[in-house]
């Protein structure tokens, strides 16, 4: 009978769960250090529900409320503050988000944190309270294809340190909007606009930028590329990567290291092979490095073989020790030999006298 009970129980708190669940995507776990967690309430707009972020389709000019919420998840209170970024492809081929627009692709037209408001950008939520924030959708009047990429930040306010340096924590969900609901992670496109030679870092590199044009993402990208003296096939440097991801109208600098060897002037090729499983993609860039370029970079870079000054003391000190040593060897053994000549003479003479 107990068991009976209990497996009615159960089956009483799984469908009150997945009840819930299906009106709310969870977005973040509970995080003590955080000291709250978000959820997405999904609206009738959202193209997968199977999604734990807005995934949302639009309609020109129409405007949606998106409801999220936050909850405490300590006694204490917490600052919160709340923006939209934009995706952008990041120098390591992830996808990443910023609000710096000198970083988005020249073909991205109305990125999302244009077209989200944020009605409360700043809450404080303490003692285990959750608290509703609303966020508004006004999609561009003109038709777009593809999809837009971002994320919503949920930014812990911890203040300023004395030292005036302050310490982020935060959390991030992503953030797509789509007319047609179509798939937005099958990009078909692969640009390499340039190549050239550069200090990055304040390291020498060979950069090929690369971008998608496509306002879907470029995913899974096997890169392999190769610098060659031009009109040759002599591959002076190599680099392969995998599982690159490219936002929707992106682009970023592959970047070759070339580490503490100094980087020699010329004409180049750099030739690039990609695919992803669907596509391959076989492009090429001359570029060239002048001597001035080259002395240049060799100069600037931080990442070279310094000797030490009291290296080169030594080294020149040891060079004349080494050096007169053997300038005395030769003359001592000069004299030896003239005084053995000598000998013989002698021993000859009394010979003959004998």
């Amino acid at each position: 009978m107990k068991k009976k009970i209990r497996l009615l129980c159960f089956v009483i708190v799984y469908l009150f769960a997945n009840s819930i669940g299906g009106q709310i995507a969870l977005a973040a776990s509970e995080d003590d250090n955080l000291g709250y967690v978000v959820s997405l309430v999904q609206p009738k707009s959202q193209i997968d529900p199977n999604k734990s972020y807005f995934y949302i389709q639009t309609e020109p000019g129409i405007e949606q409320d998106l409801e999220v919420r936050i909850k405490s998840t300590k006694k204490e209170n917490v600052k919160i503050k709340i923006s939209a970024t934009d995706a952008f492809t990041g120098d390591s081929g992830t996808i990443e988000y910023t609000d710096k627009k000198e970083k988005l692709g020249e073909t991205l037209q109305n990125p999302v944190s244009s077209l989200v408001k944020i009605d409360t950008p700043e809450i404080t939520i303490g003692n285990f309270e959750e608290k509703k924030v609303m966020v508004r959708l006004t999609p561009p009047k003109e038709h777009y294809e593809g999809v837009k990429m971002g994320a919503l930040v949920f930014k812990l306010d911890v203040g300023e340190k004395s030292s005036g340096v302050a310490t982020e924590f935060a959390y991030r969900t992503g953030f797509l909007i789509s007319e047609s609901g179509d798939e937005f992670n099958n990009g078909q496109t692969l640009e390499l606009t340039s190549a050239k030679a550069a200090i990055k870092r304040g390291k020498k590199m060979v950069l090929a930028n690369l971008k998608n044009p496509e306002p879907k993402v470029l995913e899974d990208l096997n890169i392999t590329a190769m610098m060659v003296r031009k009109g040759t096939d002599n591959v002076i440097k190599q680099k392969t990567v995998q599982n690159y991801s490219m936002a929707p109208n992106s682009q970023f600098d592959f970047e070759m290291d070339w580490g503490i060897e100094n980087l020699p002037s010329g004409t180049y090729t750099l030739k690039l092979e990609a695919e992803n499983g669907n596509k391959e993609w076989n492009l090429s860039k001359d570029f060239t490095i002048s001597n001035k370029e080259a002395k240049e970079m060799n100069e600037q870079s931080v990442f070279k073989i310094v000797t030490p000054m009291w290296i080169k003391i030594v080294t020149v000190i040891m060079a004349f020790i080494t050096m007169m040593s053997g300038v005395i060897t030769i003359v001592r053994r000069k004299k030896w030999e003239k005084r053995w000549k000598k000998l013989r003479l002698k021993k000859k003479k009394k010979n003959k006298k004998k």
